[in-house]
């Protein structure tokens, strides 16, 4: 591979990382929160039962608002994951085109 090419392949995967990293960031962000909140989600409609701590519990956990957020953080999770992936990806395309130009410019200086 020439070195106009690998150099071009790095900036890429530069400008990837960045993009990624950036998106990742708020993907984790909101996956956190989501997280977090699930106590207090179940907290704030547990009070709108009777009953022993344990059984409003188990009804606001029956509730489609609690079930929506259950969904969601499901969803922050897999975005979240997803964009780790992505994110890693680009971190081995980077390293590997610094290791081949690397090993292209030792060619070089052998010669």
């Amino acid at each position: 591979m020439e070195f106009i090419q690998l150099e071009k392949n790095m900036r890429e995967a530069v400008n990837k990382i960045e993009e990624i990293g950036s998106q990742l960031a708020t993907a984790k962000g909101i996956s956190y929160q989501m997280q977090k909140q699930r106590e207090v989600v179940l907290a704030k409609l547990a009070k709108n039962f009777v009953g022993s701590m344990a059984s409003r519990e188990m009804e606001a956990k029956a509730t489609d608002r609690y079930m929506e957020h259950i969904i969601g953080t499901g969803e922050a999770i897999e975005i979240e994951a997803r964009l780790k992936a992505q994110y890693c990806r680009w971190q081995a395309q980077y390293e590997s085109c610094r290791s081949l130009l690397s090993m292209e410019k030792a060619k070089t200086n052998i010669r």
